[in-house]
Parts: C-alpha cells; sequence; structure tokens
C-alpha cells in the first residue's frame, strides 16, 4: 500500500503497475476476488500503455487465475495461453511453468484427466529443466490438481499420461491442450468460488482503501488513528490523505469531510 501510494503521487507508473499487480496477488491469496480483478485490470492498463508486452504478461495471467476461481474456465483458457505466448517471446520459463499449472488446473476443472496430466508432467519437467521452485500457492494448486487427476485416472493411466508429458516441450503441450474439446456442461471445481461482484465504484476515483481513510477522518479522528485503525504507516495514510485530497480538489480536512457528508460516504 505504501508503494502505490508513493507510486502515484510520484506519477511512477511502472512502478504503481508492478504494485497494482503485487496487491492483486495478495487480494487474490486471500480470497478477495473482486478486488484482485480490479488491481490486476489497472495493473495490465497501465503496462499496455507503457508497451512493455513481458509485464503485460502478469496482469495478465492475474486475470486467468481470477477466472478460474470464478468458474468462467473459458476465459481462464484463453487468458493463460495469451501469457503463456508473452512469457514464451520473453523467454520467462519460471513464468510459463506457472501458466500451465494454470491450463493444468483449467483442464482437471472441465474433467480432460488425459491433458491434464499430461500439463502437470510438462509442469515437473520444466521446472526441473530450470531448477526452478514454484511458489507455494501455484505449488499448492499443481499438487492439488496432480491429486485429483491421478484418482480420476488412476495409478497406471495417469503415470503413463504424466510421463508422455514430462517428455514435451511446453509448446507441444500448449498445442495439444488448445486442441482438446471441452466440456460444454462445466461441472464443479475445488478452484472455483462464487461469483463477486464488481467492487463499487466511488466517487472522483477513489479506490475503496481512500474511502476508508476518509470516513475515518470524517469522524475526526488523527492521522495516528486512522493508522492505528488500519493498521497502516502513519506515512501511508499521509500519502493517501494527499491523494484524497487531490481527487476531490480540497485542501483542507473539514473540507474532505463535508464531501464525505454530501456524497452519503459516511
Amino acid at each position: 500500500e505504501e508503494s502505490l501510494a508513493l507510486s502515484r503521487q510520484e506519477g511512477y507508473q511502472e512502478a504503481l503497475a508492478y504494485a497494482l499487480y503485487i496487491s492483486g496477488n495478495v487480494a487474490l491469496q486471500q480470497g478477495d476476488v473482486a478486488t484482485a480483478r480490479s488491481q490486476y485490470e489497472e495493473s495490465l492498463a497501465i503496462f499496455k500503455a507503457l508497451g512493455n508486452q513481458q509485464y503485460i504478461a502478469e496482469p495478465l495471467a492475474g486475470l486467468a487465475w481470477v477466472s478460474l476461481m470464478q468458474g468462467d474456465y473459458a476465459q481462464a483458457r484463453a487468458l493463460f495461453a495469451k501469457s503463456f505466448t508473452l512469457f514464451q517471446a520473453a523467454g520467462n520459463k519460471w513464468s510459463i511453468a506457472v501458466c500451465l499449472v494454470g491450463l493444468a488446473a483449467v483442464a482437471a476443472a472441465q474433467q480432460a484427466w488425459i491433458p491434464a496430466a499430461r500439463l502437470s508432467g510438462v509442469v515437473e519437467a520444466l521446472c526441473q529443466a530450470i531448477s526452478g521452485v514454484l511458489p507455494p500457492p501455484i505449488r499448492g494448486i499443481q499438487e492439488l490438481t496432480t491429486a485429483s487427476v491421478r484418482a480420476q485416472l488412476g495409478e497406471e493411466t495417469f503415470t503413463a499420461a504424466w510421463t508422455e508429458g514430462h517428455t514435451m516441450t511446453p509448446e507441444q503441450a500448449l498445442t495439444l491442450q488448445e486442441s482438446v474439446t471441452m466440456p460444454i456442461t462445466i461441472p464443479a471445481s475445488p478452484y472455483s468460488v462464487p461469483p463477486t461482484a464488481k467492487a463499487p465504484a466511488y466517487p472522483a476515483g477513489l479506490t475503496a482503501r481512500e474511502v476508508e481513510v476518509l470516513r475515518l477522518v470524517a469522524r475526526g479522528l488523527k492521522d495516528a488513528q486512522v493508522a492505528e485503525q488500519l493498521v497502516l504507516s502513519i506515512r501511508t495514510v499521509n500519502w493517501h490523505l494527499t491523494t484524497i485530497y487531490s481527487k476531490l480538489g480540497v485542501t483542507s480536512r473539514s473540507a474532505a469531510t463535508r464531501y464525505a457528508i454530501e456524497h452519503h460516504l459516511v
């Protein structure tokens, strides 16, 4: 949050976009899918404006995970594939492995068990080849997918498909996965969460966190009290207030409080 606030204040777009991406990851791991989507989308828009293709792939992959968790498997599949292509062009094999974990999870969620087993095999082979270790949340999904597919196929069939995947290149696995016809009826998935409503839109482009700060200020709390309430540093609260004043076109706490009352934010 400090990085986000300072990047906005200084107009440092690349740092802002990356901080939004990381914040999206945190929100997603905490189960706040709506916030994650919003932060990934803002990050993606900034990276597109900057023209950085490799960084564009990061929030795209984040949106793919959001789609997977919300049960939109067609969208998740398309976004993972697009991210894969961008990471491939950049030579980022570690991130390619993460995309393949996502594609394996999508295949398993749609009961395409053999492709899921092959993709899991490709992931393990790629990680071994680059001496790469998947981050804990992604490793957890890989293990969940592998266990689910093994239970469905049985040990012998699973091992045969997994071994076949172990001999494939990531490009071959992606091509094979894209040729698979997924079922029209989408079954329930262990990765799914109920669709979450989009984050509410606040006046003047205020973010949810900025509204939280403004509400406490309007209640008469000092900066230190706001920081304590929201578990932030005083510096972060000051940065948020600077941004809030700028967005509202005001220069004082009293004017900001009046705005909050007039716009029913308190």
